[in-house]
């Protein structure tokens, strides 16, 4: 089914040679006999009847006056070479019907042979030269054989004309090709631009395809992909190319591919473009003219300049993509977005057009806990779930690390609807993360502002969403612009209060609701600022989990919170200390590693340490924080779930937990003297507690009231002011020693 003998190039290939067989394609040469004796034109036709010359056939034409021919002629310009009577209507029919040939049909290539039954009407030399005749012969001269030599060499005159006219006007379309291709600066409107262009030098419908191997530098194998489709194959446009692995066209496009060669095949020309990037070319046109049919030299410009131009455009594409393209996800980056809400900013809104700035909580823990490779793969899916339901007129973009946008019309924007999106846990490699995003919105209108200005109002809305926790949403406005700014300050103020020792722990103790004893002690970190004041723990503690210093925080707070422990161990009080601990720290790599190592530095014995984590902590991604509990368990170290019945557990949840206490919030404890629903639900707290085998300890006790209440309903452990605020180090130890005297007492 291949030749690979290309007709003596070795850059062209032939498939299936036998439905493209030269004498199938073959054009005749038209011949136009003009004479007024029909015998003449049957004589003619007769002495070269089956004969080729220059491997073509002849095809006759007849016009019996020098009107006819001239109006035949007007119609019908291919024709290569005309035998002219010089005698017709007048004496001079023949030389005035060259001149009108040649002056007012302006047809100079073909050649004008003068034959003439009377001598004596031969024409003079000047007027050979003036009327551009190309031979002269008496027709009794003309036997078979020396009109074959005359027509011979008078098509091989012609035939070098049309080349040379033929050449010129390719060279000239040419050029204008060239400049065309040049100024396309992106590869779909290039291709459309290469078939056509293509279709037009070789005189066929522009029906075909562009395919190219959309390698870029440093990858490997991709798949080709129908870049553009015209005519009849105009629905292959940005489609795998193995998608129409059936079709007839796909040999010679794969041939084309492999062999890296321009094949011809039955079912059209399939051209390849080689580059010097890595990422081949290959066009295919439908009822492609043979190549032989056409001045090589010419094509192979074609082929070469368009082989260049199209390497040029990948350059500037992936030029662009520097700049426009996030290269990881392959969508727009933050100036491409920035762009597209200055275009749509600059003309008329027909809708109220909204903007989103959507951040994944906690991700660089994530990264840091998993690897570059893991975290890169959950930047992928994220970005694909964003682009699932993102209809035409929305557009998705990634600004920063972890942090996406998406553009549209306000009422396709919905921030609760797209965090429902991400649900459905992430599965990487095995391993199931759940992931959770916070959003900052803008609303915007016509004229308002730049892009620029949106996204950083955007990044303002999401400052304040991730201030109010995860899976949070805020929208910009002139306050939250206010608070940010003072979010901003604080932040300073916390790292310089950490960097100069002004953060401190306070201890607040734990009851045993039976016997009175304290049994334990609550480390509560707290800050006052440079003017005396105390800033409140639900104010830095988030902006230390947002802003990543809780790494730091923490890994102090739970060394001073062992060796405080040790220490009142040493004065004769044990007691296990809690520590809280968030989502952030836990997704720390090494977190287990910095608690050994606090313990080992205190000489404390790890069942004296508590950590305390909240339900929304426990449940979110479990396949990271479950191996965590589990090897903190096996040192030895309890653990508590924190506000237990504020979050979302599950009974299912709680027993891959297996937590060693629950602590009923607050607020479950506050309307337990007044009998409201809250009471009820700390006894059901309670009863669940009992159920499973666990502790319970009740926080914010602090009436008498709601002691005698929680006894009653069994409850293992009481925290809150009824029993000591909570205290600086340097009143702890006297409290313990009082407390313990009354309870002897």
């Amino acid at each position: 089914m291949v030749d690979g003998r290309a007709n003596g190039d070795d850059s062209l290939v032939f498939a299936n040679e036998q439905a493209i067989s030269p004498a199938a394609c073959a054009e005749a040469w038209r011949v136009l006999v003009v004479d007024d004796e029909p015998d003449v034109y049957a004589a003619t036709c007769m002495a070269l009847r089956g004969v080729e010359v220059l491997g073509r056939p002849l095809e006759f034409l007849r016009a019996d006056s020098a009107a006819a021919a001239y109006a035949l002629l007007s119609e019908q310009p291919d024709v290569a070479v005309i035998l002219l009577d010089v005698v017709m209507e007048t004496e001079s029919a023949g030389l005035d019907l060259v001149a009108r040939i040649r002056g007012e049909l302006g047809l100079s290539k073909p050649r004008i042979i003068l034959r003439t039954g009377q001598p004596g009407y031969a024409p003079e030399m000047k007027a050979i030269r003036d009327y551009d005749i190309n031979d002269y012969r008496i027709k009794s001269e003309l036997t078979r054989t020396r009109l074959f030599t005359v027509l011979t060499a008078a098509l091989r005159s012609y035939q070098t004309l049309a080349s040379v006219e033929t050449t010129r006007t390719d060279l000239e379309y040419l050029l204008q090709a060239q400049t065309e291709l040049l100024a396309a600066n992106a590869l779909p409107a290039f291709a459309l631009r290469v078939l056509e262009r293509l279709a037009g030098l070789l005189g066929v419908p522009a029906d075909g395809v562009f395919c190219s191997e959309q390698r870029r530098s440093g990858e490997g194998d991709a798949p080709c992909r129908v870049v553009a489709g015209l005519g009849r194959y105009a629905d292959w446009s940005w489609r795998r190319l193995d998608a129409f692995f059936a079709h007839p066209e796909m040999e010679a496009i794969q041939l084309a591919f492999g062999s890296r060669r321009t094949v011809q095949a039955a079912s059209g020309l399939a051209v390849h473009l080689h580059s010097r990037t890595g990422s081949d070319a290959v066009v295919f046109l439908a009822h492609g003219k043979r190549l032989d049919a056409h001045d090589p030299r010419v094509f192979d410009m074609f082929v070469q300049n368009t082989a260049v131009a199209a390497d040029g455009v990948r350059l500037v594409e992936r030029l662009r993509d520097a700049a426009y393209v996030d290269g990881l996800t392959k969508l727009p980056n933050r100036s491409a977005l920035a762009d597209t809400i200055d275009l749509a900013l600059r003309g008329a809104l027909d809708e109220p057009m909204r903007l989103l700035l959507i951040d994944i909580d906690q991700f660089s823990e994530l990264n840091e806990t998993f690897g570059d490779a893991i975290g890169d793969a959950l930047l992928r899916g994220f970005a694909e779930r964003l682009e699932q339901e993102a209809s035409g007129n929305v557009r998705v973009a990634r600004v920063a690390n972890d942090t996406f946008a998406i553009f549209g019309p306000r009422d396709a924007l919905t921030p609760f609807e797209l965090i429902k999106r991400f649900d459905p846990p992430f599965a990487v490699d095995g391993i199931e993360i759940g992931l959770s995003a916070s959003f900052g919105g803008v609303e915007l209108e016509a004229g308002c502002l730049s892009g620029g200005e949106a996204i950083k109002m955007g990044y303002s809305a999401l400052k304040k969403a991730k201030q109010m926790g995860h899976r949070s949403v805020a929208f910009y406005s002139h306050e939250v612009a206010t608070e940010i700014k003072e979010r901003t300050r604080l932040l300073h103020g916390l790292r310089q209060a950490f960097d100069h020792q002004r953060l401190f722990l306070v201890y607040q103790p734990l009851i045993d609701a039976a016997s009175g004893q304290t049994v334990g002690i609550e480390a509560l970190m707290r800050w006052r600022a440079d003017d005396g004041r105390m800033v409140p723990p639900d104010r830095f503690i988030p902006l230390a989990e947002q802003s990543g210093l809780i790494k730091d925080l923490g890994a102090w707070a739970m060394r001073s919170a062992v060796l405080r422990c040790a220490a009142l161990r040493d004065e004769g009080h044990v007691l296990r200390v809690a520590v809280n601990v968030s989502m952030s720290q836990l997704l720390e790599p090494g977190f287990e590693q910095m608690v050994a190592d606090a313990l080992a530095e205190g000489r404390l014995p790890a069942r004296q340490l508590e950590i305390e984590i909240t339900e929304s902590v426990a449940m979110q991604s479990p396949d990271i924080v479950l191996p965590k509990l589990r090897a903190l368990k096996a040192m030895g170290v309890s653990v508590t779930i924190d506000d237990f019945g504020t979050g979302y557990s599950s009974l299912a949840s709680l027993e891959k937990i297996a937590p060693t206490r629950l602590k009923i919030d607050r607020s479950f404890v506050s309307g337990l003297a007044e009998g409201d629903s809250s009471g009820s639900l700390a006894g059901m707290i309670l009863d669940l507690g009992k159920s499973l085998g666990l502790s319970v300890v009740a926080e914010g006790v602090e009436t008498e009231a709601q002691r005698l209440k929680l006894v009653a309903l069994g409850c293992h452990e009481l925290q809150g002011y009824l029993f000591s605020p909570p205290l600086p180090v340097e009143s702890l130890s006297d409290w313990l020693r009082q407390a313990a005297r009354n309870v002897d007492a």
